[in-house]
């Protein structure tokens, strides 16, 4: 098979990007927003900070995995990254970001200048090119959130629908994406090249808008060096179950978007579907994602009896005893525990190992084990979920641009 021929080029290529600074810049990048977070963790619940050098490892290894697997759909399909007009797509999610955060991204930026560019003739793109390559990167997220959408999820507090205090996670998840994406050029002589690779006739998918009759039309790989970020909120399901349907929803968005670009480089008047539905199908996504959060019960709320767990720290004796989010804690030493004070009072007379009765949600039996390697006076490494003792919380509501906060100045005054 001919497409067989094309794997060492794009191991090669993607290899190549390793040796770039710029590559390492990225990861750094990664690693700084992630060292970000583990402070805000350690500040908000007074926990000691975790070392952010394993999730930034994991993270890189993801977004490589994601890379190669993006490579070789947009070479199968054979995405012409001069034609999408990168320029362009920053400019406009930038100035989108300026509006609402969650508006910097390539599906409203690129669905934008696919619709000007459908009625007006400008800016010079190929819409089909564009929305398959917004399709492609947002089918490689999908995937990356099904793997690791859900590791080092930060928990929060935060108050729902009917204003109660609740736990809760933020998913945030950065990964570093080398791939390899094609560039369609005329070169005067076609001979000189010694690695020429005959396609099959229908490649690529989505074809190029210089002339296809050329004879010295030629397809080239680049190597190139992108971000994907993810983010999201759960109040009502544990991390994983989120990151499964987010990722479900966002794949199912991505597969119908590439076909529609498919379609739309066959028949151009039907490129308006694929540009619309760029940005609108996005929204529905996070409509969906929305309307499953909000009408469902929050799941880490303060039990009637015990206290719920709602994280503990990877180096904690909690997590190698397998106490994790959801459990909920009867005892200590005997002595019951509703509450964050009866919690800190009840660790005032614990030694180096102490005897915790709780309720396993996974198992759904009641447990009592032996801790060891507890520290007199030192954090347990616990998060409760919150009780009614005054905690402060995390206002999810916000993430709205530079113009919605000047304008909501403006009328203040």
């Amino acid at each position: 098979m001919v497409f067989l021929k094309l794997i060492p080029m794009i191991f090669y290529n993607l290899i190549s990007l390793f040796g770039q600074p710029i590559f390492w810049l990225v990861v750094f990048i990664i690693w700084f927003q992630f060292r970000r977070m583990a402070k805000m963790k350690s500040e908000f619940f007074n926990v000691p900070e975790e070392s952010v050098l394993r999730p930034t490892i994991i993270a890189t290894a993801f977004g490589i995995l994601g890379g190669v697997i993006g490579s070789f759909v947009l070479v199968f399909v054979g995405v012409s990254v001069l034609e999408v007009g990168i320029q362009y797509l920053w400019v406009l999610a930038i100035l989108f970001m300026l509006i609402d955060q969650r508006f910097m991204c390539f599906a409203y930026a690129g669905g934008m200048a696919s619709i000007v560019n459908y009625f007006f003739g400008y800016p010079n793109i190929s819409i089909p090119q564009v929305m398959a390559l917004v399709a492609v990167l947002h089918l490689v997220e999908a995937l990356l959130i099904l793997l690791s959408g859900h590791l080092g999820a930060v928990p929060i507090y935060a108050k729902s629908k009917d204003g109660r205090l609740v736990g809760g996670f933020n998913l945030q998840k950065f990964w570093p994406l080398p791939i390899v994406a094609m560039v369609a050029v005329i070169v005067p002589e076609t001979n000189i090249f010694s690695d020429v690779i005959k396609m099959p006739e229908w490649w690529p998918l989505i074809k190029s808008n210089l002339p296809a009759d050329n004879d010295n039309l030629l397809y080239m790989m680049v190597p190139v060096i992108a971000g994907l970020g993810y983010g999201d909120i759960t109040l009502t399901t544990h991390p994983r179950e989120k990151s499964r349907y987010s990722a479900f929803f966002l794949a199912v968005f991505s597969i119908i978007l590439l076909g529609l670009a498919v379609l739309a480089a066959n028949y151009p008047r039907l490129a308006i579907l694929a540009a619309l539905f760029g940005p609108l199908g996005h929204e529905l996504v996070i409509f969906i994602g929305r309307y499953r959060e909000f009408s469902r019960e929050p799941k880490f709320v303060s039990p009637p009896q015990g206290i719920m767990v709602l994280d503990v720290l990877t180096s904690s004796p909690l997590s190698s005893a397998g106490i994790g989010p959801g459990d909920i804690i009867l005892s200590i030493n005997g002595m019951e525990v509703n509450n964050s004070n009866d919690l800190e009072y009840a660790l005032l007379f614990a030694g180096s190992t102490i005897e915790i009765q709780y309720f396993s949600e996974q198992k759904k039996v009641l447990k009592t084990k032996n801790i060891q390697g507890v520290m007199p006076g030192k954090p347990l490494g616990l998060i409760i979920v919150p009780d009614n003792y005054g905690f402060s919380y995390l206002d999810i509501s916000r993430g709205e641009g530079f113009f919605k906060r000047l304008m909501k100045k403006l009328k203040g005054k």
